[in-house]
């Protein structure tokens, strides 16, 4: 009999326009390889907890009343759970539920012996030297103990990288890497562009930091050496920001547009000046499909292991090395050619859909 599974998540498979909305899709495809998958739609709110109406595809949409300082985040909601059960779902009907993230799964009574699996995606948030205070440091690394302690509540887990999954091996695990959603068929041709592209959502503090940082420190020297630079900064940010960011010369910051493809198609090369954060960057992996070279930080290219910092990623050891790769890239269409080429070869071996749906086969058809 085929598997009945539950897909928890706060990020609908049936809108994939962002980096969330896109892995829920491409998880809930995998799944349906196991089984028939039923949508569970669960969402913080400041309000009561409480169904909403759910959207085509969605089986209920739920609100969890968050309250303040984080309290109770990680204990089940009763409120919500007494919604759920009137409308007639009921989660031990199934033979696996599989959640996107940690906290919506934790928001449930779960039956004893239930098969479950949670996707770890944005686990092993690392902050940037001198991000924040001591306090909100220690706070930080209180939330993260407490975090850690409720992976004994759950029977398996997705991590995103290598670097994630290693601090765990006593947990039933694989590594299900993120991957480019809606790829080229081929790479685009180089162009002899000077524009440096940047896509992201850059109200994510990691993405926003990371570009205030980068034009303040890494920017200047590029222009200097390259006055016909430009810098497209592409995703969705306030207007307020965008605009401060515009006035530094030779950046555009659109704000988030339908299609990537023109962005990606001018541009020389991209870059991703993070050095904050979790996950792994889809914005790299996304560079690399469409054949182009991303320059970044070891904190992104950490994710990665040995998969890919041999050919498409130049990893800039400091600031002065991030601009010298700018300078250098800019001059050099024939390297980022082939850099580009061997990088696809790469990405069809690590990060095709074919590997995402083996791996979430592998741990869910036969987690028991």
């Amino acid at each position: 009999m085929p598997n009945n599974i539950l897909l928890v998540t706060p990020a609908s498979p049936f809108e994939p326009s962002s980096g969330a909305q896109q892995r829920t899709a491409l998880l809930y495809t995998a799944l349906q390889t196991i089984g028939k998958v039923d949508v569970l739609l669960l969402e913080p709110t400041s309000g009561l907890s409480r169904l909403a109406s759910p959207n085509p595809g969605i089986l209920a949409h739920g609100l969890w009343h968050q309250r303040f300082f984080g309290i109770g985040k990680f204990h089940p909601d009763v409120a919500l759970n007494q919604a759920l059960k009137i409308d007639g779902l009921d989660v031990g009907n199934y033979q696996m539920i599989v959640s996107r993230y940690l906290n919506p799964i934790c928001k449930l009574y779960i039956p004893s012996g239930m098969r479950t699996i949670v996707d770890l995606d944005d686990w092993g948030y690392h902050y940037a030297v001198g991000a924040i205070a001591l306090a909100s440091r220690l706070k930080s690394m209180y939330a993260a103990w407490l975090t850690r302690r409720q992976l004994k509540r759950f029977g398996a887990f997705f991590f995103v990288s290598r670097r994630d999954q290693v601090s765990y091996p006593e947990l039933r695990s694989v590594v299900l890497p993120n991957i480019p959603f809606n790829p080229p068929a081929e790479p685009y041709p180089q162009s002899d562009s000077a524009t440096l592209l940047f896509v992201g959502s850059l109200w994510y503090a990691p993405n926003r930091e990371g570009i205030d940082h980068f034009l303040a420190r890494c920017w200047p020297a590029i222009k200097v050496a390259r006055p016909e630079a430009r810098l497209l900064l592409v995703g969705a940010a306030p207007p307020a920001i965008r605009h401060a960011w515009e006035q530094h010369p030779g950046v555009s910051a659109p704000g988030f547009v339908n299609s990537l493809d023109e962005a990606y198609r001018h541009a020389a090369f991209t870059i991703a000046p993070i050095h904050s954060g979790g996950g792994t960057n889809i914005k790299i992996l996304e560079s690399l499909a469409y054949g182009r070279t991303c320059i970044t930080t070891p904190h992104c290219a950490g994710a990665f292991q040995a998969d890919l910092v041999t050919t498409g990623l130049e990893i800039a050891r400091n600031d002065a090395h991030f601009s010298e790769l700018c300078i250098a890239l800019l001059s050099d269409t024939g390297n980022l050619r082939r850099r580009a080429e061997e990088s696809r070869i790469l990405l069809d071996k690590y990060y095709s859909h074919a590997m995402f749906v083996e791996r979430v086969t592998q741990l869910g058809a036969h987690h028991a």
